[in-house]
């Protein structure tokens, strides 16, 4: 099982500006390993959108991913 890393980010100054990014960590085979493994993804990710911020960030396997989007 393999996870993702559901970002939700706002434009800085537009808090009702939001979207989901969605970050593949194929290697991460368990919860604990998502959150640690997430959190230098995440820190990679914030690193290359400056004028984002943060709204929520939440650790998914790719099921449930799926069956959230159906």
């Amino acid at each position: 099982m393999s996870y993702v890393l559901l970002v939700v980010a706002c434009l800085n100054g537009q808090p009702g500006a939001c979207v989901e990014h969605r970050l593949s960590l194929p290697q991460i085979t368990n919860a604990t390993a998502c959150h640690l493994g997430g959190a230098v993804r995440l820190r990679d990710w914030i690193a290359a959108h400056a004028g984002w911020r943060l709204r929520d960030v939440k650790c998914l396997t790719n099921s449930n991913v799926a069956s959230a989007e159906n």
